[in-house]
This record gives C-alpha cells, structure tokens and sequence, in this order.
C-alpha cells in the first residue's frame, strides 16, 4: 500500500508482540483504507481504521451506546481537549500542533479521528494507543462510568 501503512502495520505489531494487545488483524477494505482488529483489556474487539490518503487514523467505536449530546458524550469531548492542556506529562500530551483530534457520535457510537501528516505515522499510531488507554484507565475508570463499563464492556463490578 504505501509508507504511512507499513509504519502503522509494524508499530501495531510491535505492540501485539509484546503483549499489550492481542489477535491483531488487518484487513483492507479499500485501496486506500486498512481496518486493523485487536483484543486489548475486554473481550470486545476494538477497531483502528487507517486512510493512508487522507492521513487520518480511526478508533471506531471506542464507546459504544453514548447518546448524542448526552452528559457522558459532553464529558468525552471535555476529556480530548484536556489532552492537549499544558499541565499533561509531555509523555502523555496530544499534541494538537502535529495532530488533529476529534470525537464524532455517531448513532451513539463514539469514534475518534486523528489527522496526521506522512511524517507522523508513527506518533499517530502511538498517539492512537496512548489514548486508549487513557481513554480507559483515566475517563472510564476515574469517572462515573463503572456501570457503563459493566453493561457495554462485561467487566468485573468492582
């Protein structure tokens, strides 16, 4: 395909041979656009669609069942932006000069896309990673969210 999707299928790689996620597949949907498919944290299976055209990188779905609007889908959005706030460890900063990152809701399904130029492939792809995890260890798991995670994820409640 071209640079952009060897830098993302061999950093993903990286990151299923050391364990940090498993059952990684990629599938191409289009000539331009990958669908990499992994298990990381719960049994739902988590997407991470590449346009190596558009420089654009998707975490599909990454809340499902948020609706539109709602306070939780609000908070989301809040959470993106304090990201990139100069008080986050530069470790764990977006950095909104290099990238581009949004939420989109859509039929309740909360996606984020991240914009980025071929020299970034790498940050973006670290960047999408970092924010999962984030996503989970930070919003999910330090708000209000524990029955949300039980119903939509089948964690444990604890």
């Amino acid at each position: 395909m071209t640079k952009v999707f060897d830098v993302f299928r061999s950093e993903l790689q990286t990151y299923a041979d050391r364990g940090i996620f498993q059952n990684l597949s990629c599938n191409n949907i289009e000539n331009k656009v990958s669908e990499f498919k992994f298990h990381w944290m719960t049994d739902k299976q988590f997407s991470l669609r590449l346009n190596v055209i558009k420089h654009q990188l998707e975490l599909r779905n990454i809340l499902p069942s948020v609706p539109y609007r709602s306070d939780m889908d609000n908070a989301f959005r809040e959470f993106l932006l304090s990201r990139c706030a100069g008080e986050i460890p530069a470790h764990r900063r977006l950095d909104g000069k290099r990238l581009t990152i949004k939420a989109r809701n859509k039929n309740g399904d909360v996606s984020v896309l991240i914009g980025f130029s071929e020299f970034d492939s790498r940050l973006a792809v670290k960047t999408s990673i970092n924010l999962l995890h984030e996503i989970f260890n930070n919003f999910l798991v330090e708000g209000p969210y524990q029955n949300y995670m039980v119903e939509v994820f089948n964690l444990p409640e604890e």
